[in-house]
Parts: C-alpha cells; sequence; structure tokens
C-alpha cells in the first residue's frame, strides 16, 4: 500500500512538471537542492546530471588541467579516477587502510609533487574518510579536496556531514543509493561562494543563467542537470531518508552481531567518531570463491564490487602499475564480498544469509 501511494505521489508530481513545462531546473530541481543541501550541512547544492559528472565538474571547477595530478584511492569505483583522467590530469593512487578501505592516509604525503593540485578522497561503503588530516595535508601543500562521497548521504565524521568536509563534495543519487531515484542523477555540495557560481554556470553552458546560455557564456560549460522527473521522484523519497538510513543500519549491524566469530571471516572494523550509514557491508574470507560459489547456488546474490583494484584496470594501463605495487588493495581484490543490506530486506532474509553462511563453514568441516 504504501509502495502504491508513493507511485501516485510520483506520478502526480510527473504531471504537474508537465502540465507546467518546469524541464529543466525547475521548481522540483530546486526545493531538492535546498533540502539536501540543508541535510548535510552545505550552503550551496547543484543538481547535475550524475555523481560521475559531479566528479568532472568538480575537477573542473577546480581548474585542474592536463598534466595535473590528483591523488585518488586504489579502491573504490571507477569514476573516482574516470573523473580524473576525464579532464585529462593524472589519478596518482595511494593504497587503502585495510580495516575501512578508504585511502590511507599517512599514505598520501609521499606521493605529493610540484604537479599535486588536488587529493580525491572516497567515503567508501558509507564509512567516511578521516577528513582532518587531509584537510590539514591539503592546506599544507595548497592543494584542493574534491570528495566522492556518492554512498555516503546520512553518514557522519565526528558528528558533522559529509557536506562539511572539502572544497567540493560529490553525491550519487541513481538507483543504487539510499536516497534514489528513476535513472542517473548527482549532486554537488560547497561552502564556497565562488566555486557554487562555477558550479552552477558549468552545468548551463558556462553561462550565469539558462537564458543567459545564447548570450552571455562567461566560462566553458556543459548540459549537465538533474532532471526535473528525476528531482520530484527525489522529492517524494526524501522525507523517509532518515527512516531508510536507520533501517539500512539495523540491517548492516544485524549482520555485525550474526556473524561474529563465523568461519575466517573478517567484518568491517567500526570506529568511534564514524556514524556509517550502512550502505555496503563488505567482508573478507580467504574462502571467497568456495562461499560465493555457495550461495549463488542457493539464489543469495552477493556483490564483488572490488574485484580489480583501480590501477589495475585496463583503462590505467598507461600509467605503468605493477602487480605488488598496492599490497592492501591487492588483499581486498583477493578476499572481500559484499553481502545484501538494503534497507527493504526484511530481518528474516538477513538471518537466513547468515544461517546459510554459517552452514557453509560447519559443512566445510565434516
Amino acid at each position: 500500500m504504501i509502495n502504491q501511494f508513493l507511485n501516485l505521489k510520483i506520478l502526480l508530481a510527473f504531471w504537474t512538471v508537465i502540465r507546467q513545462k518546469d524541464f529543466i531546473l525547475g521548481r522540483e530541481v530546486q526545493e531538492i537542492e535546498t533540502k539536501l543541501a540543508k541535510f548535510c550541512g552545505a550552503e550551496y547544492a547543484f543538481g547535475v546530471g550524475s555523481g560521475t559528472d559531479a566528479l568532472i565538474l568538480s575537477l573542473k571547477a577546480c581548474d585542474i588541467e592536463p598534466g595535473d595530478e590528483v591523488v585518488t584511492p586504489t579502491v573504490g569505483f571507477f569514476s573516482s579516477a574516470s573523473a580524473i583522467a576525464w579532464v585529462n590530469a593524472t589519478p596518482v593512487f595511494v593504497d587503502v587502510d585495510l580495516e575501512t578501505f578508504n585511502i590511507d592516509v599517512s599514505k598520501i604525503e609521499a606521493v605529493i609533487t610540484p604537479k599535486t593540485k588536488a587529493i580525491l578522497p572516497v567515503h567508501l561503503d558509507g564509512k567516511m574518510v578521516d577528513m582532518d588530516p587531509i584537510l590539514e595535508i591539503a592546506r599544507k601543500h595548497g592543494l584542493r579536496v574534491i570528495v566522492d562521497a556518492a554512498q555516503a548521504v546520512g553518514s557522519r565524521y565526528k558528528d558533522k556531514s559529509i557536506g562539511q568536509f572539502g572544497d567540493l563534495i560529490c553525491l550519487s543519487l541513481n538507483h543504487t543509493k539510499i536516497l534514489n531515484g528513476f535513472g542517473d542523477g548527482g549532486m554537488v555540495f560547497t561552502n564556497d561562494k565562488a566555486l557554487a557560481e562555477k558550479i552552477s554556470m558549468m552545468r548551463t553552458y558556462g553561462a550565469p543563467t539558462l537564458k543567459e546560455s545564447h548570450s552571455n557564456n562567461a566560462i566553458i560549460g556543459v548540459a549537465s542537470r538533474l532532471s526535473s522527473f528525476h528531482a520530484a521522484v527525489l522529492n517524494v523519497q526524501f522525507p523517509f531518508l532518515e527512516s531508510h538510513v536507520i533501517k539500512q543500519r539495523e540491517n548492516y549491524f544485524l549482520y555485525q552481531e550474526l556473524l561474529k566469530r563465523v568461519g575466517d571471516l573478517i567484518l568491517p572494523k567500526e570506529r568511534s567518531n564514524y556514524f556509517t550509514n550502512g550502505y555496503r557491508f563488505s567482508i573478507r574470507t580467504k574462502r571467497k570463491k568456495e562461499l560465493t560459489d555457495f550461495l549463488h547456488k542457493l539464489g543469495i546474490r552477493i556483490m564483488n564490487p572490488y574485484a580489480v583494484s583501480l590501477p589495475y584496470l585496463p583503462a590505467f594501463k598507461t600509467l605503468g602499475y605493477k602487480t605488488g605495487d598496492f599490497p592492501i588493495a591487492e588483499e581486498i581484490a583477493e578476499e572481500s564480498l559484499s553481502l545484501p543490506v538494503h534497507y527493504s530486506l526484511v530481518q528474516d532474509k538477513i538471518i537466513n544469509i547468515t544461517n546459510q553462511i554459517r552452514r557453509f563453514y560447519q559443512e566445510s568441516k565434516n
């Protein structure tokens, strides 16, 4: 009944957009920008075409140019590194922390050169990076900080939201995220007025307003805007965001409780001063393939999102990285799996999955 009600609200919102011909950066987009800016603790928010577009526009807004270097982690989704390459800069990879899968802050300064212009950390699996030392390194070396927060809406670090850390913060709003719509979408947050003005113009052909896109293109820009229809879905979903985060965390921590001391499983490490939204529950095991095959035969869908470390992808082969350069990322690629944790999953399903994992280890003893 709830889903039917929400679908009806979405259809009515679509009809309003159509009736008012409010297709580009209209009321629905402005409304979700305002809501998300407040929720994420940022002064400015700009809806764009995707999370990847958010990263690309942010790099351009920070004047990242061909030949510049941007420091980024070895583990994550392709977009964080590919956005750097897309603007013809060079991604400089840094290995990650084995407990969090996030960039190992202690290794950043060692790769900074005169060509380094920015650090691009990723809040992976909904766990925020240790941002204070990153911001201090950036201040020390005069670097920009562009954050990939695609998976981290609702997460906090030292009781502060994602929009309070970094020059520009990039969010994904596609169908796989906790706050999701129909298709692709992204958001850029900032607390810097000058950067806000640049992002605003960059998404509208480089003009201050869409009406001026034929006559007053002050900078080079593109057409990358959050769809009014997508924004309408997000506005219908937004009132449920906090409850969805609560439910996702309940599923996440249910796994933590039920999988303690099971087989050789290594569970995510929880740290004080960090509030995860529970976006992804990643485990590690030396028996990855066996466990995967066992669960798949039972119809249990698990993910293997970090099967190849970013520096070793074919797209980055010209950078010259080789096996052994990033041992932690390689270990994660060999051992990590992600269990279903979505807020829509009832706890009985979580219990069943954990029971089957226990069964796998029990049967393998016999």
